[in-house]
Order: structure tokens, then sequence, then C-alpha cells
């Protein structure tokens, strides 16, 4: 992946993804407009075909804002402004919402308060979506034991949901087993004393 900067007021980084294909781009570019600012704008160029359904979706179960989307000669061109998380469009999905971020916040409290008992690597996602898709699909092959949590302000400051594990060998296992059926899996963060949760190289 290459990121440049650009010299105009909003467009402010440039992320190439040619050559990659899905959902590797989506996971680049949610890394890169998690560093950017609210309002800012992040260019990405791709050339997996299935990337301009892909980031219509993304933008939309991300709170993020498809300001611009063209293909020309096999390269798509896509910019896209930061907004401010997705909370649900109808009523009954901001009631859901919020009562899921309600419960997930009481666990992570819980945690913060006993920390010997929280998790100590946790699994970042490129949208909240994608994150209880890839729950679902590890419930449903019996996998449980994770624990389910808010993204911590320290990693991205708006709503988000991560997984969490007390071993360092399960999360990298799990980490990959989501990678190798095409979950769009961010990173791996170490849970320390300092709050800093520092990346696992995987």
């Amino acid at each position: 992946m290459q990121v440049t900067e650009e010299k105009n007021d909003k467009t402010v980084k440039e992320v190439d993804t040619r050559g990659m294909f899905c959902p590797t781009p989506l996971i680049f570019v949610s890394k890169e407009l998690k560093k950017i600012p609210v309002g800012k704008r992040l260019k990405v160029l791709a050339d997996d075909k299935a990337f301009k359904k892909d980031i219509k979706i993304w933008c939309h179960d991300t709170g993020n804002s498809l300001i611009y989307l063209n293909e020309e000669n096999g390269v798509i061109t896509a910019i896209i402004e930061r907004g401010k998380g997705w909370h649900g469009d109808t009523l009954l999905e901001k009631i859901k919402f919020y009562a899921i971020g309600v419960k997930l916040h009481f666990f992570e409290y819980f945690f913060r308060i006993f920390k010997s008992a929280g998790p100590k690597y946790i699994i970042t996602f490129m949208s909240i979506p994608e994150g209880f898709r890839a729950i679902e699909f590890l419930k449903k092959r019996g996998i449980t034991d994770f624990t389910t949590l808010p993204v911590p302000d320290e990693i991205y400051e708006f709503c988000g949901v991560v997984i969490g594990f007390k071993d360092k060998d399960r999360a990298v296992e799990i980490f990959h087993l989501l990678k190798e059926n095409k979950f769009g899996v961010e990173n791996i963060h170490i849970v320390d004393r300092k709050r800093k949760y520092p990346i696992l190289e995987v």
C-alpha cells in the first residue's frame, strides 16, 4: 500500500490499493481514514472490480461519506470524507444500536476496574456490522472463548466493536481464521497497563 500526502484543503491523503483484492482494500481504507480528522477526505485508488460496490456499503456501515466514485481505464477512484460513525438509519436500528452499546460499555467498565479479568489481546474490525458478522460466524463454529467489547477510545474515538482474548496464541489463531474467511479484521492490539494499545505484529 502506498500513502501520499495531498495539498488541497479537504483531501489530506491518497491510498493506492491497486493489486489488492476484497476485503484488503477496505481494511487499508479503514485504517488510514481513522488517522485523519472528521471532515477531511481520503482519496483511494483501486482496481478490484468489487471495490465499487463494497466501498458504497462500507461508507454507509461506518458513517462516512462517499464524495466521489469513478472508474477509468480499469482504475477506480473514490474520495471519502470522514464522518462521525454509524448510529443506525431507522428508529429500530438506533434503539438496537444504543442497547448493544450500553451492554458492551458495562463490560468495558467492569474490566477497567477488574483488570485481571479482562482480555489481554483485542481484534479490531473495519466496521461495526463486519464485527458483528464475524462474531456470528465464530459462534456458529462453536467458538465462544472471547469477550465482545466496544472499541477503546484510545484506538478509535467513535463507536465500534472488538473481540478480546486472554491468550496471545488464541487471538492470533482467530485473527487468521477470520482473515482466511474474508472478514475485515484490522489489527490485534495488546491491552497494556498504560492503555496505549500497541499493535501486535502477526
